[in-house]
């Protein structure tokens, strides 16, 4: 080797290391402990996911050791095949790396391990590893990766290996390829569901290149690597492809000197025929490939840093005083900044982190995680809001198999928006039951345009109101006009389930009732402002949808006659008819992790026949709706529910949170809000390794940032109603309005406020009440009074 090229050498690897430091401590999450059980590794996988909305691989060793649950997703890849239900496809993985010595693999669950740790920087998107490990004859060895996907070219990947033995000399064998041989976990354990079939492979001694198709859409997905010693030159490396049916691996087999390290490095590229033609597939891929290589991964590891960087500057909530606050709300951030989709699509409940909830897209999406995109990256959210026009034609079936007309928003939603729901699942008592929330839990409908209606409130993104927005709304609204029954002067809605998923066929469920009231009021009063203000579009809609003013008209009479039961004189509403006559009991009782304990003589296959409830329901109503109910409506309802309420799922403690800061209950909202926080983290209901909870991770924003910040915006308004727990000193965060820039920094007893505005303008503000004008790019201190 010349001296130049060994220069060379050195430079590249010196600077591939230097790209992939670490940040701050306050930006990395660590976990040194390998516990060698199938939920403890998997756990571990959900939380050191990587990904960029596009595609997302679990966090897995590379090695995969047994019990992993390693996998790469990418958003609206759907298939059914032998699956029940069309579910998130499992996609061929690129992160395998394998190192052995002699025959003997170097893995965690095989050999002692002397150190390890994972860590994720979450300031930069990337996932490190290193790990020393000593196999059954003494060998030691020390592992170091690195891993990311990209956020400014959401088709590339990167992985960065560095394997140095310790204290032997002898040939080592370092593997990595392209891993087809991939699996959805089924319903039962130890099943397999098959989604994918090989269509091609082709390797070379550049590159190597794989190509699968879904087996019931036919949906192609294609990846080129390449796998290479950037360390060395060629001399200290012999190569061979090897082949192992649906995976094939690039090996290398280096002469490796005791002490000295050997750098790899692999560049991957995924794409699939809904980017491009079948025709095109190949050919394309490997020409990014080719791209990728000529740029050289140093240049697009700096592009993609500071891609991150302009997010996390939008993004990032400060609060100061709460180290491990601070940690877990960047967590979360994190979780939704690589899941936000950069194209049409939507985000399911474990978000691209598993096939968890088979990757279903629910009601979580529009009530808790849309949010955060609305008033961070709006043209993110619009993106999902049109993953639910898109798939309007198959609300339209849904409604038309429910025997209604309009649209029906599915339950669990895919591809088409047709229900998805499977039917039947293991619920909390461990027996398979039917499931009947895709025919009964019909309150999404009505999510989705909340969902809808804020985005609008937020941004006045008056264009995708006039060409997608209404459509939705109307449509919604004639499936209410059908669904609901006329019992003597009052509008009911039977046989439903809300959002206490503990009791099913209820009639008059009063969160559904309300939603559908709100609903069907916004639909008839839209429908007149737009008559007014632009009739061409609107009647080109109703034409398009056979849409009259009668219908709008019904629409009011209906909403305003919709029944709910609400006790005169202590103001509870009734969760549904005849809730107040079940068996009543309250939670007295906690574990040692804080979750309420069932009372004696109740277990899960009774306790629909009391009123003890799953997650918040009337609760939520209030907290969506908080100019609809006086102060002591919200007061008396949230301390009767909260006693009655299993937090059974992870929608809940974020709710009673921000419910408890709304109403002065505020003693118990930390707790609440670290439930949320920490909810994967700690692994709170001990199911993290079927994905990360997408609603606790979106609860979490919320509740710092519209609860303990205060914060809400009406069409003309910014209104703000703080209160920091005694440790925070100071709360900071930047979110967009309409196409402003507002920056909030929160003390205890005041208020910093800068609005970032193209035009000189005054907004009003109202502060605890007091209301004041804001002039923009203008720093303003405020002072308040929370008690």
């Amino acid at each position: 080797m010349s001296r130049r090229s060994a220069s060379d050498l050195a430079s590249a690897c010196f600077s591939a290391e230097k790209l992939l430091e670490l940040s701050a401590e306050e930006w990395l999450l660590r976990r040194k402990v390998f516990r060698n059980s199938e939920k403890s590794i998997q756990a571990n996988e959900s939380i050191f996911t990587i990904g960029n909305g596009y595609l997302n691989v679990r966090g897995s060793l590379e090695e995969l050791p047994p019990g992993h649950c390693g996998g790469m997703y990418i958003s609206g890849i759907y298939d059914k095949s032998e699956a029940d239900v069309e579910e998130l496809v499992k996609c061929p993985m690129w992160t395998d790396v394998s190192v052995w010595s002699e025959g003997e693999k170097f893995c965690l669950s095989c050999c002692k391990i002397l150190f390890h740790e994972q860590v994720l920087d979450m300031k930069k998107g990337v996932l490190h590893r290193l790990s020393t490990l000593k196999n059954a004859a003494g060998k030691i060895i020390t592992i170091q990766t690195a891993r990311l996907v990209f956020m400014h070219n959401v088709h590339l990947g990167y992985l960065f290996v560095k394997v140095t033995p310790r204290n032997f000399s002898a040939p080592l064998r370092v593997l990595s390829g392209l891993n087809g041989d991939v699996c959805n976990r089924g319903y039962f354990p130890r099943e397999m569901l098959k989604h994918l079939q090989l269509e091609k492979i082709e390797r070379g001694r550049a590159f190597m290149y794989l190509e699968m198709k879904t087996r019931d859409r036919g949906i192609r997905i294609s990846e080129a690597a390449s796998w290479k010693l950037i360390s060395h030159d060629a001399s200290v490396q012999r190569w061979e492809p090897r082949i192992y049916g649906e995976k094939f691996t690039s090996e290398i087999t280096i002469d490796a000197q005791k002490g000295e390290s050997y750098i790899f490095e692999k560049l991957c590229v995924v794409l699939t025929s809904r980017e491009v033609p079948d025709a095109q597939l190949y050919k394309e891929t490997i020409c990014q490939l080719k791209a990728y290589v000529r740029s050289t991964a140093l240049n697009e590891i700096a592009a993609n840093f500071t891609v991150w960087q302009e997010k996390w500057k939008q993004s990032d909530v400060v609060i100061v005083g709460d180290e491990e606050a601070q940690k877990a709300l960047r967590f979360n951030i994190y979780h939704l900044l690589i899941n936000g989709p950069p194209r049409v699509g939507s985000i399911g409940a474990k978000f691209l982190s598993s096939e968890g909830y088979l990757g279903h897209v629910f009601w979580d999406t529009e009530i808790f995680i849309l949010p955060f995109y609305i008033y961070n990256f709006p043209e993110i959210a619009r993106n999902m809001l049109l993953y639910r026009y898109h798939t309007l034609p198959g609300a339209v079936k849904n409604a038309v198999n429910a025997g209604c007309t309009g649209a029906k928003y599915a339950w669990e939603s895919a591809t088409t928006g047709e229900d998805v729901t499977p039917r039947f699942a293991s619920k909390l008592e461990k027996t398979i039951r039917f499931i009947y929330t895709g025919t009964e839990e019909d309150h999404i409908v009505s999510d989705v345009i909340y969902g809808l209606e804020k985005y609008f409130r937020v941004t006045g993104d008056e264009s995708f109101l006039l060409e997608y927005g209404l459509e939705m709304l109307f449509m919604t609204a004639r499936f209410w006009a059908s669904r609901v029954v006329k019992v003597d002067d009052s509008y009911e809605i039977h046989c439903v389930i809300g959002p206490d998923e503990f009791h099913e066929h209820v009639n008059n469920n009063a969160y559904t009732n309300f939603m559908v009231k709100w609903h069907l009021e916004l639909a008839a009063t839209l429908y007149g402002y737009m008559h007014k203000k632009n009739p061409v579009s609107l009647d080109y809609l109703c034409r398009k949808i056979c849409f009259n003013k009668s219908e709008a008209d019904n629409w009011l009479v209906i909403s305003r006659n919709m029944k709910f039961s609400v006790d005169p004189q202590t103001r509870l509403f009734e969760q549904f008819d005849g809730y107040f006559n079940l068996r009543d009991y309250v939670f007295s009782g906690y574990d040692r992790t804080g979750h309420p304990t069932l009372p004696r003589g109740v277990n899960y296959r009774t306790i629909g026949s009391t009123t003890l409830i799953k997650q918040a329901d009337v609760v939520i109503m209030m907290l969506l709706f908080p100019h609809n109910f006086s102060d002591e409506e919200k007061r008396v309802n949230y301390e009767y529910y909260e006693q009655r309420t299993a937090h059974k799922s992870s929608l809940s403690h974020c709710t009673y949170a921000m419910m408890g800061l709304a109403i002065g209950k505020r003693t118990r909202a930390y707790s609440y809000f670290m439930k949320t926080a920490l909810f994967d983290l700690d692994n709170l209901h001990k199911n993290t390794h079927l994905g990360i909870h997408a609603a606790a991770v979106g609860g979490t924003w919320q509740t710092v940032v519209n609860g303990f910040g205060g914060l809400s915006i009406k069409s003309d308004r910014i209104v703000m109603n703080p209160w920091l727990p005694k440790k925070w000193e100071s709360l900071s965060f930047t979110v967009r309005w309409k196409a402003r820039f507002v920056d909030i920094n929160i003390f205890h007893d005041r208020i910093s406020i800068l609005i970032r505005s193209e035009d000189a303008v005054e907004i009003p503000l109202s502060l605890y009440r007091k209301t004041y004008k804001i002039k923009s790019n203008e720093v303003q201190v405020l002072h308040y009074c929370s008690s």
